[in-house]
């Protein structure tokens, strides 16, 4: 029988406060994995494919670390790009862990059908393992959810829909998360170092400070739509043109009901006569935000994430 993997009752609180580990404390565990979010958050690959791996039997460590160093290299060779967190499973009713682990693979893959991937999948495991010993399932990300970045919280563990999360026994040396391919990335998809995720988080952390303490509310007047006009696609032009890119911004959240953060003043056209015109408030949105998409200001960017919950250079 393997050696137990998991932590039955884990302690609550970290002995030393601020310190980040897997499996020292279920408070130290939820720093890292807000490190994780940050590192996922700022990252420029954007995946487009869950892949869930499950292991039906008991492993040792040793066994696990040398069926991933197998499995990880065959993966890399088939063009996989991925981030993969591993964990401890629970049972049939997901009441309580078993002895077993499994895999999160959240993969970029724009060639490969949903079912290619899982033929992919199923077909180097089978190299090493019977199918009688792991089972895979693909998924898409729930648009309805956040896709991508709406996953993060559960991928890293800060949203565990099944209670407290499990933590593995301590000195196992386990590793929690993996890279396959190149998937630490820049916006525009150029291969970055750890460091440089770094440098950006804590360059995220700061634009998030700096917004948040820029944030207002403009209210806007709801009217009852007139008949209107069809755009005129030159005078928007010629509108938007004057504008920088942070005004531009603003105007969008405003439409959106969302805060500003630039600290522009919004013309009274946007507040009043456009809410009463439907078809040139959308034609508005879709060129403030074609404009925007191109922008090279990281803050907005950055604002992007953080308030619409959307990836500009996705």
């Amino acid at each position: 029988m393997a050696k137990k993997l998991y932590q039955e009752h884990p302690r609550q609180k970290s002995k030393y406060p601020g310190y980040k580990s897997k499996t020292e404390s279920l408070e130290s565990f939820r720093l890292d994995a807000i490190s994780e979010w940050g590192s996922l958050m700022v990252n420029g690959t954007i995946p487009n494919h869950i892949v869930q791996l499950n292991y039906l039997t008991e492993l040792t460590v040793e066994e696990i670390q040398a069926l991933w160093a197998k499995h990880s290299r065959r993966l890399y060779r088939a063009g996989i790009v991925a981030r993969v967190g591993i964990e401890i499973t629970k049972g049939r009713w997901r009441q309580r862990p078993v002895n077993r682990v499994h895999y999160h693979f959240v993969v970029k893959d724009h060639t490969r059908t949903r079912d290619e991937l899982k033929e992919l999948f199923n077909a180097v495991y089978l190299c090493e393992m019977p199918a009688s010993a792991f089972v895979v399932n693909v998924f898409p990300f729930d648009e309805d959810k956040g896709g991508w970045e709406g996953y993060i919280a559960y991928f890293v563990k800060l949203k565990d829909k099944d209670g407290e999360n499990i933590l593995f026994e301590k000195k196992l040396r386990l590793r929690k998360y993996f890279t396959i391919g190149k998937w630490w990335t820049d916006e525009d998809g150029t291969p970055i170092s750890i460091k440089d995720i770094k440098k950006k988080k804590q360059r995220y952390a700061s634009t998030k400070a700096h917004l948040k303490r820029s944030e207002k509310f403009i209210k806007v007047k709801h009217q009852v739509a007139e008949w209107e006009k069809p755009t005129d696609p030159a005078k928007l032009k010629e509108v938007l043109e004057r504008e920088t890119d942070e005004t531009l911004y603003d105007w969008f959240s405003i439409l959106l009901g969302l805060p500003t953060v630039f600290q522009s003043r919004p013309p009274t056209w946007l507040l009043d006569e456009i809410q009463r015109q439907p078809l040139k408030r959308n034609d508005l949105l879709d060129a403030l935000y074609e404009r925007l998409r191109h922008t090279t200001n990281s803050d907005i960017v950055f604002a992007f994430k953080i308030y619409h919950k959307h990836d500009l250079m996705g």
